[in-house]
């Protein structure tokens, strides 16, 4: 069911939210990454799936998808992605398409605060062996 079969309308104020480890987070399946945390604006089972996401120093997501649809925005720290060798950082937005694996995704040495929209509960599927997108990967490589 989507969202709007659901809400009408949602209000949620960062200020009155908690951090939560990755796998106390709505959404996310239980899965744990250590170093990450999250701050959750929707309602369980319900969303809307917006989050407000920290990463300390260095955390190193494996390659891994989604159930949904995502849009990442930087707001501060950076990443590596993949294998480029590019860093992206503040301003950058990245979207993927539903079941696309991606990654690896490395944060840098001052960790990363950035939001992630998705159109549904995310879930967090690890790749089990040699998943590729290549448009995924060479989306990554600019000149």
């Amino acid at each position: 069911m989507s969202l709007a079969e659901h809400v009408r309308v949602a209000f949620a104020n960062e200020s009155e939210l908690d951090w939560l480890p990755l796998k106390e987070t709505p959404g996310f399946g239980g899965h744990d990454i250590p170093g990450i945390q999250c701050k959750f604006f929707g309602k369980e089972n319900v969303g809307p799936w917006f989050y407000l996401v920290k990463h300390e120093p260095g955390v190193v997501v494996e390659r891994h998808r989604h159930d949904g649809d995502v849009f990442h925005y930087i707001l501060e720290g950076e990443w590596k992605i993949g294998t480029s060798k590019l860093k992206f950082g503040p301003g950058f937005m990245q979207y993927e398409k539903q079941g696309l694996y991606y990654g690896p995704l490395i944060t840098g040495d001052t960790g990363s605060l950035f939001l992630a929209i998705y159109d549904k509960a995310p879930n967090f599927v690890p790749a089990t062996g040699e998943e590729k997108n290549v448009q995924v990967e060479k989306a990554y490589e600019r000149d």
